[in-house]
């Protein structure tokens, strides 16, 4: 191993996990309608331009096979957007089927291969957008198969194609409803997940805070009273010892003063070693926590965050991308003590990768464990990664 690039985290776990696990139910499904339309599409070939045949077919059916190849290198805003664009562009395919009709009207028994295909809009509407969006969009959608089956037909039978629409709308909302569920799910257990992380970093925080107050009530005990009395009994002793004494409590608490109001919210490290080892048990339970090192000297809560966070998507991309050909992955997380330093080390011995050709578009990587242990003082981050010789990703601070 021998490159490096600077790397940083990001949440959105347990939903980000969810629209990635949907959009490759999406791919399968696309796939099993593909099979049962593939034969509807060519007898349908005479009823349409062939151009729109070509293009409405790549794009109903090949969108979602790109969107499923692009997913793990996707972050959750990147993914939503796709799934929206994909609605958008079953919903153009299915309402341009009407300037493409020619030939007309088809017979009874055939219907336009794209009404029956309209979960496949829905769904990703669902992921895309809010629900009454979502909703509002399926309703849209299945009405639309009406004017569209009564033009097929050559109006032969309306009561037919209205019917069709509320069958679809009835079909449509369960896999809506399903996909509307499992997005909030997501999204809940990502907020408790901060919740928690949270309420720690504050609960250490108190702690710390506590032991400042008991350093600043031994300081007003030893230097502060003592020097009251010397004061006040100067006339039996050295006025030069006072002055001196005297001259040495105010350093201090200037000292105290500035030391103060320049360190942040503190934690102590018990409260790190806490958060990693929990954090690390939601990715995976392969990989364990070996501390090397102590500090007794707290840390800023705003570092600990930024360290335990970029561990997890550090995790996180190890479980997704490291996985190797025969050989399970073994992986490690390194924590480093030491008076001046605060150091993690993730590591795997999966397939690796080349980091300098990884694109800058991915926030997995360049953004996602980069951006904010960068952004904070003393803060740094690498990746160390060659193919076939596994991934090493280390973040640190630097007192």
């Amino acid at each position: 191993m021998n490159t490096f690039t600077r790397l940083s985290p990001t949440a959105d776990g347990a939903e980000l996990g969810v629209v990635r696990s949907m959009t490759t139910v999406l791919a399968a499904a696309t796939l099993f309608f593909l099979a049962l339309t593939i034969s509807s599409f060519f007898d349908q070939a005479q009823y349409a331009y062939p151009y729109w045949q070509l293009v409405a077919g790549i794009a109903v059916f090949a969108t979602p096979m790109v969107m499923v190849a692009v997913a793990p290198w996707s972050s959750l805003h990147q993914l939503r957007i796709l799934h929206g664009a994909y609605a958008v562009i079953f919903t153009v395919a299915v309402l341009s089927w009407v300037p493409a009709f020619i030939n007309g009207p088809m017979p009874a028994e055939m219907a336009p291969w794209t009404v029956g295909l309209t979960a496949l809009g829905t769904v990703p509407a669902a992921i895309a957008w809010r629900p009454a969006a979502a909703w509002a969009f399926l309703l849209g959608n299945s009405f639309a198969i009406t004017p569209i089956r009564i033009l097929a037909d050559g109006g032969a039978d309306v009561s037919l194609a209205i019917q069709y629409a509320f069958f679809t709308i009835t079909v449509c909302a369960a896999f809506t409803a399903v996909a509307t569920v499992a997005m909030t799910a997501g999204r809940e257990v990502d907020v408790a997940t901060t919740a928690a992380r949270t309420s720690t970093m504050r609960a250490a925080a108190l702690t710390a805070r506590g032991e400042e107050q008991a350093h600043l009530d031994a300081l007003v005990h030893d230097e502060v009273i003592a020097t009251i009395f010397a004061a006040a009994g100067a006339g039996r002793s050295a006025s030069t010892s006072t002055r001196v004494q005297a001259a040495r409590t105010i350093a201090r608490l200037s000292e105290l003063k500035h030391a103060t109001a320049s360190v942040p919210e503190l934690i102590h490290v018990d409260y790190l070693i806490q958060g990693l080892t929990s954090s690390i048990s939601e990715i995976t339970d392969a990989a364990a926590l070996v501390v090397e090192g102590t500090r007794r000297a707290p840390l800023p809560s705003s570092i600990a965050s930024a360290l335990i966070e970029a561990t997890v998507e550090a995790l996180r991309n190890s479980v997704v991308h490291a996985a190797a050909a025969v050989e399970p992955v073994s992986r490690g997380v390194l924590l480093r003590l030491d008076s001046d330093r605060v150091e993690i080390t993730v590591t795997d011995d999966g397939q690796g990768f080349e980091p300098h050709r990884v694109p800058t578009n991915r926030l997995g990587i360049v953004v996602s464990i980069l951006g904010r242990v960068k952004a904070l003082p003393g803060a740094y981050a690498t990746v160390q990664s060659e193919p076939g010789e596994g991934t090493c990703v280390t973040v640190g601070w630097i007192e």
